[in-house]
C-alpha cells in the first residue's frame, strides 16, 4: 500500500500506553496547534530522519534473529501489487478480514494475538506465524500490521490504528475504532462491506466533521464542502472544512500534497482497502 506511512519506533511505543486498555470510544485529547508536517495524529510527528532509519524489528518473540524469518508474499512496483505467492497472499488477506478487522470494528480496539487466533480457529502458534508474516508485510510494503516495539500487541493494521489519531470509523453495529488517516478511514466501509460513520475534526479550524460512507458512495457529509489533503505518508493526509481552507493551508505550508474532493478520497480509500485485497 504505497500511501502508508513508515513508522518510527518512537511513534509505535505510544501504542503500549493507548492500545488495549480502551477503544476509540474512550476519548482522546484535543489537538494543539498542528506542526507544518503533522497530520491528523494527536502524537509527535514522525521526523524525516526517523522514517529513513532501519525498519522496526519483529515482535519480541518471533523471528527476530532467525534466518528463516517470515517474509511478505507480495511486493509493490510503483502503485501495483505484485503477488509472489498467491496462496499465502490470499490466506493473509482472509486472516486480516476475519481475524483482525472483524473483531477490531466490533471491539473498537485491536484484537490480542490470542483473540486473533481464536477468531480463525487456529492454535496460538499458528496465529503467531500469520502475524509474523503480516508484520513482514507491514515493514516491507506498508500493508499488514505493525506491532508495538518489544511486544506482540498490534499497533496498526491499515486502515486501523490502535493509538488515538483523532479520526474514528464506526461500522454499522460496531464500536468507534481509530483510523490511521483520512483516506484510510474513508476506505473502512469498502473493507468491511458495512455502512461506516467517519468522524474527525477539520485541520484548518478544528470544526467537527462527519461523513457517512457506504462502499464507495458518500451517503452524508457535514460540512458539505469537506475535502482531503493527501501528503506523503499517512501522517500527512487530513480533512479540511473546505477547498478554500485546504488551498490556503497548502500555500502556507508548502511541500508535496494533493487536494482531493471528498468523492475522490472515498474512491481512493475504497480502491486501496477493497474487500478483496484487505489493504494488502
Amino acid at each position: 500500500m504505497p500511501d502508508a506511512a513508515k513508522f518510527s519506533g518512537g511513534w509505535l511505543v505510544l501504542a503500549a500506553i493507548a492500545g488495549l486498555a480502551a477503544g476509540a470510544g474512550g476519548g482522546w485529547a484535543a489537538r494543539g496547534p498542528a506542526a507544518p508536517a503533522a497530520g491528523a495524529l494527536a502524537v509527535a510527528p514522525v521526523s524525516p530522519q526517523a522514517t529513513t532509519t532501519a525498519a522496526p524489528a519483529h515482535g519480541c518473540c518471533h523471528g527476530e534473529d532467525d534466518k528463516d524469518a517470515a517474509k511478505c508474499p507480495l511486493h509493490y512496483e510503483g502503485d501495483v501489487a505484485k503477488i509472489d505467492d498467491a496462496t499465502r497472499t490470499e490466506r493473509l488477506r482472509r486472516a486480516m478480514r476475519d481475524g483482525l478487522f472483524a473483531p477490531w470494528t466490533e471491539f473498537g480496539r485491536a484484537p490480542t494475538p490470542a483473540e486473533f487466533a481464536q477468531r480463525l480457529k487456529l492454535p496460538p502458534a499458528e496465529g503467531d506465524r500469520l502475524l509474523d508474516e503480516l508484520q513482514a508485510c507491514g515493514q516491507s510494503v506498508g500493508g499488514g500490521i505493525l506491532r508495538v516495539p518489544e511486544s506482540e500487541l498490534i499497533a496498526v493494521a491499515w486502515p486501523l490504528s490502535n493509538v488515538p489519531t483523532g479520526i474514528t470509523a464506526t461500522v454499522a453495529g460496531g464500536k468507534p475504532a481509530f483510523a490511521r488517516c483520512a483516506i484510510d478511514a474513508l476506505g473502512v466501509s469498502a473493507l468491511t462491506a458495512k455502512r461506516t460513520v467517519v468522524e474527525a475534526t477539520a485541520r484548518d479550524n478544528a470544526a467537527p466533521l462527519r461523513v457517512v460512507v457506504d462502499g464507495d458512495r458518500i451517503v452524508e457529509a457535514r460540512p458539505a464542502g469537506v475535502v482531503v489533503v493527501r501528503g506523503k505518508g499517512c501522517d500527512n493526509m487530513s480533512f479540511f472544512s473546505s477547498k478554500a481552507a485546504a488551498t490556503a493551508w497548502q500555500k502556507a505550508n508548502g511541500g508535496e500534497s494533493t487536494l482531493l474532493t471528498l468523492a475522490e478520497a472515498v474512491a481512493r480509500g475504497a480502491r486501496v482497502f477493497s474487500r478483496e485485497t484487505a489493504g494488502l
